[in-house]
């Protein structure tokens, strides 16, 4: 068992600086524990109530009965250390501290984030922060965080996580889950780690058994061997890792040290960790969520080749040229495949790969699943393309005959619809088939993770 399991999994958490005020920072917490329905305890702790949004409150963590699993620390620095240094004494083992003003900012920033780190010094206790978001545990509703992604939604469990260097990053990539309907396990802001790196936490996730997938926002790598060894441990547990690294320019490594006291270009060789554990690099957030689409729908690519079909010649054209510029193979068909393609075809359709239905799609709809099924059960393809856009008077026959289609993972279909109904492409999505509107978006992820 991880030594981050009585972090991450706190069956008991006390919210210091706990607001009844459900917007503040230190009102959050609470209500979204309480709204979401914490399997834990959960216990308010402000010195002038004696209850907090209902629940009984203690003046102190000196108060409490017991020591709690993790301290919550959402009161301004100047108070952080006096909070702290009170769980110490009372065998508290996690804390999470919000607060901003350390090494971030200056020399005297620094100074203090030292004096703060000191305090763990000797001990088995641990600190995510400062200078941090907190973290999510969606399998008992733990919200250690004050974060704004999930005012409005609560967050569906699954197995992809995502652990940063960035707050804020972290709430957009939490927002696109949202709304992707991706399942999350564990979300986690690690920011200035003045006790917890990030090493440390993909430790934990690559054993995590609710994690399936992992997601990184890195600005630096602070131990090198330790990230790479739990990287390792990630790919032997066969979890992918999706990785978006900042700080790659100068311009870009004087910003991370200003948001996370980070030293992104100290000389790792971080291209180099990716390559040698198999991290698949984005550039976007976007990109980290369609990859974590692919992987979450159990997806596979074995190989490179990628069989094609449009409704329009110039995007079979632009599809072949820019799969083939990242890596992808577009093959031409066996005999056997020819002559079983060719009957299902107009006859002014040449029998080749891209595959040209042409506008004869709007009177034989059922054209698309016949073609589409034939390609997947050639084994010719390690992916099957389709590539359509607007077709509304049909839309719903072609939705139809996209939703008969037989489960391959083996050889996944993509779909470029572009100007289609959402609510069809919801359905179709739901079928397994990943859906796109623009061809580099699905370009970009089987560059990703093509073999």
């Amino acid at each position: 068992m991880s030594t981050l399991t009585s972090l991450f999994e706190a069956g008991s958490v006390a919210i210091v600086g706990a607001s009844d005020n459900p917007h503040k920072i230190g009102g959050r917490p609470v209500a979204y524990m309480k709204r979401l329905n914490y399997q834990g305890k959960l216990i308010p702790i402000n010195p002038k109530a004696d209850v907090i949004q209902g629940l009984p409150a203690k003046r102190s963590l000196l108060e409490l009965d017991t020591p709690v699993d993790l301290a919550v620390v959402a009161v301004p620095d100047t108070l952080v250390e006096k909070v702290i240094k009170e769980g110490l004494s009372v065998g508290i083992k996690n804390f999470v501290v919000f607060a901003s003003g350390y090494a971030e900012i200056n020399q005297q920033g620094l100074e203090k984030q030292r004096q703060l780190q000191a305090l763990f010094d000797g001990t088995q206790a641990r600190l995510l922060g400062p200078n941090c978001l907190g973290f999510i545990n969606t399998e008992t509703q733990l919200v250690a965080s004050f974060t704004t992604a999930m005012e409005q939604h609560p967050l569906k469990t699954g197995g992809l996580s995502f652990a940063g260097h960035s707050g804020a990053l972290g709430a957009y990539w939490l927002d696109k889950t949202i709304h992707a309907e991706i399942g999350v396990s564990k979300w986690i802001s690690s920011g200035n780690e003045a006790n917890l790196p990030l090493d440390e936490i993909v430790d934990y996730l690559a054993t995590d058994p609710q994690t399936t997938i992992i997601s990184l926002y890195i600005e630096e790598i602070r131990h090198p061997d330790k990230f790479e060894n739990a990287l390792l441990l990630a790919k032997k547990n066969n979890k992918p890792v999706i990785a978006l690294k900042g700080g790659k320019t100068a311009a870009g490594a004087r910003a991370t040290a200003a948001h996370t006291a980070s030293n992104p270009l100290k000389g790792v060789g971080y291209a180099a960790i990716f390559k040698r554990t198999g991290v698949i690099e984005v550039q976007s957030l976007s990109e980290m969520i369609d990859c974590s689409q692919f992987y979450a729908k159990g997806l596979t690519l074995f190989g490179n080749k990628v069989g094609i079909i449009s409704i329009s010649g110039g995007a079979g054209v632009l599809l072949s040229d820019q799969l083939e510029a990242n890596g992808l193979s577009i093959t031409g068909f066996s005999d056997e495949l020819y002559t079983t393609m060719e009957p299902l075809l107009p006859s002014f359709s040449t029998v080749q790969n891209p595959v040209d239905l042409t506008a004869a799609l709007v009177a034989r709809p059922e054209m698309l699943r016949e073609t589409t099924q034939q390609l997947v059960d050639s084994t010719e393809f390690d992916a099957v393309v389709i590539f359509m856009g607007l077709m509304d008077s049909v839309a719903q026959q072609l939705t139809d005959a996209l939703l008969k289609l037989k489960s391959e993972p083996s050889c996944p279909v993509f779909l470029i619809w572009m100007g289609g109904n959402k609510a069809l492409l919801t359905q179709i999505a739901q079928h397994g088939i990943l859906v796109f509107e623009e061809i580099p978006d699905l370009v970009t992820l089987l560059s990703n993770v093509k073999p």
